[in-house]
């Protein structure tokens, strides 16, 4: 296969990955937009159709209130009965009184609209601040049906030109009471009519355009449509088939409309917002027209920029590259030359920079791969020890037991049994009962050098037994209390003066914590939430001050360094093992004694899964 240069190269890359992409993207990105303004549309539709909603349910409610407050009057009650079951004067006045006290409200309230009330005699009685808004006739049955049906309420008619079928005006809100079948009052049925010039703003706002507002009465027909009736009939129709809060898209009078619907379930109406998805359509397409020369005339621009471009930095790139192929081949003496561009430049001292790292760090991993085989041979070396040791030991063992020294034979056994504890396996963890059985083969051995100075006992829950710690745990804390404690054995015990027996109390228990449980780095292993165990060591012995415990647990050590190390060792191993806020505490007082209490997590071996489990 023929070489080609970067220029020609780059120039194919970039017909084929910016050029010819630019084009897809383009159209990609139309789509895109478009579903974006889809979405984007749906959400402010929803919003607009509920505050729609929210403003023509505020004028149902001011509609129904006045028809409430005028059913719920007692005075106005009182003068109708006056008004059916009188006459002559007495009557006129009465119906003079109604009329004032029906003309106030319409007042007060500050609308522009009618009321019509109807009485048991079949008489009526109409007052309106509009001459605009027709009366009914009489009291129609059917018309008031509803409200018959809903007597005691406020009821909305299915209208939104009166019920006179107003052909002078639009957009009125009507409201009916019809009293409650048990009630004593002389009205059969209270009709307020409301203009409400908020409908008018809707239909100027919405349409005809992008957008459009229709509302749906209780039978599915249009009541208020910036669209032309038919439209508006064959749309409730396809409407009312569907049931989502979102009508993403339906297709009516072969026009593609972006629905929301929004509901007064007060009057059991539907509000519909649409958006004509042609027109929103067109507005991208005309945006395109734009976008694809544009895009051209880039990509023509970017080509031959591309080709100056390249054709001035192919040849301190091509220097560059036989340095770097004179490193990959081991020299790390070789120097990339300046290039003379900024950028290139910087990249040249980059390049030569890393040479030098380089050739030092391979220096300094050489350096220490031949320490750390001096370590491996040296730690090899040193794990010789413990099993010479312990051979060693077991001979002795062998040896006493044949002499019939049993207590050198069984000295021999517990220092055995320590050491093997201390160096078994490579897990720094150990069952507490094996831990505590270490402590009692250590214990033997030192009742052998202190005869009968101290005693132990052991306080252990059996549940405890089955935690797991970390390994030497317990030994150099008891070794502590046996040596700073009670001090070193005289050489002759028939020389001492009397003395005071001590005692030395080791316990376990598990109990509540509700603290996180520490991350445990072994699979075998793993800690119980809300659970920890709870280790002490107390002995009655000589004990320390404050300034001794506060020195031991701020610097891990006091005089000799003896004592030092245990407890930094233990302090140490829990601290890098768990974390806080476990560890271990002291608490001593010169002369009577010193106690030592560890907080440790429950830890329990996992149950082992699969066919060897």
């Amino acid at each position: 296969m023929g070489m080609v240069t970067l220029s020609s190269r780059f120039t194919v890359t970039f017909v084929a990955l910016v050029a010819i992409p630019s084009l897809f993207v383009s159209v990609a990105l139309s789509r895109i937009y478009l579903a974006a303004l889809y979405a984007s549309l749906a959400k402010q539709t929803e919003a607009t159709a509920a505050q729609v909603s929210r403003s023509v349910q505020r004028e149902i409610d001011s509609a129904s209130i006045l028809a409430a407050s005028l059913a719920n009057d007692d005075e106005l009650d009182s003068l109708v009965e006056t008004y059916v079951s009188s006459s002559g004067v007495e009557k006129l006045m009465a119906y003079r009184a109604i009329d004032a006290k029906v003309s106030s409200l319409l007042l007060y309230s500050n609308r522009i609209g009618a009321v019509e009330l109807f009485f048991a005699d079949g008489s009526r009685y109409f007052a309106s601040n509009t001459p605009s808004i027709w009366p009914v006739a009489n009291f129609d049955g059917a018309l008031f049906s509803g409200a018959l049906a809903a007597s005691g309420k406020v009821y909305l008619l299915d209208t939104l030109r009166g019920p006179a079928g107003n052909q002078g005006a639009k957009n009125i809100l009507s409201a009916v009471v019809c009293p409650a079948k048990d009630s004593r009052t002389r009205l059969k049925a209270i009709l307020v009519m409301a203009r409400v010039p908020y409908f008018d703003e809707l239909l100027i706002k919405a349409g005809p355009g992008d957008s459009d507002i229709v509302i749906f009465g209780r039978d599915g027909e249009p009541l208020l449509s910036s669209l032309s009736q038919e439209i508006s009939v064959a749309l409730g129709r396809r409407l009312s088939a569907l049931s989502s809060e979102r009508l993403p898209e339906i297709r009516v009078a072969g026009r593609d409309w972006l629905v929301t619907r929004s509901y007064l379930d007060s009057a059991s109406w539907k509000v519909y917002l649409l958006a004509d998805k042609a027109s929103i359509s067109s507005r991208i397409a005309g945006y395109s027209l734009y976008v694809i020369p544009a895009l051209a005339i880039i990509a023509i621009v970017s080509l031959a920029f591309v080709k100056i471009f390249l054709s001035s930095i192919a040849k301190p790139i091509r220097g560059l590259i036989e340095s770097m192929s004179k490193v990959g081949k081991g020299d790390y003496r070789v120097r990339a030359s300046p290039a003379g561009i900024v950028e290139l430049e910087t990249l040249t001292q980059g390049f030569n920079s890393m040479v030098v790292e380089i050739g030092e760090l391979i220096e300094q991993r050489e350096a220490q791969q031949r320490e750390k085989l001096a370590s491996e041979l040296e730690a090899l070396r040193y794990q010789i020890n413990p099993h010479f040791i312990a051979n060693t030991l077991n001979s002795i063992r062998l040896m006493a037991r044949a002499a019939r020294a049993d207590a050198i034979a069984d000295m021999s056994g517990d220092l055995m049994r320590v050491l093997a504890d201390s160096y078994a396996g490579a897990s720094p963890f150990i069952d507490l009962e094996k831990e505590l059985e270490s402590v009692k083969s250590y214990i033997a051995i030192m009742k052998m050098r202190f005869g009968r100075r101290f005693d132990v006992s052991f306080s252990v829950q059996n549940e405890a037994l089955s935690c797991v710690t970390l390994r030497m745990m317990l030994q150099p804390i008891v070794e502590n209390s046996i040596l700073h404690g009670f001090g070193e054995p005289e050489e002759a015990d028939s020389a001492r003066p009397p003395f005071r027996k001590g005692h030395i109390r080791i316990a376990a228990r598990v109990d509540g914590y509700d603290g996180p449980p520490p991350g445990i780095d072994d699979p075998e292993i793993g800690a119980v939430e809300g659970r920890a165990l709870f280790l002490e060591v107390i002995d009655d012995g000589a004990g320390m001050d404050e300034a001794q415990v506060s020195s031991l647990l701020r610097h891990g050590g006091r005089g000799d360094g003896l004592y030092r190390i245990g407890i930094e060792n233990v302090r140490k191993r829990i601290e890098l093992n768990f974390g806080s806020p476990f560890g271990l505490e002291i608490s001593s007082e010169a002369g009577k004694g010193t106690a030592v209490r560890y907080t440790l997590p429950f830890l329990a071996r996992r149950e082992r899964e699969g066919p060897d489990a």
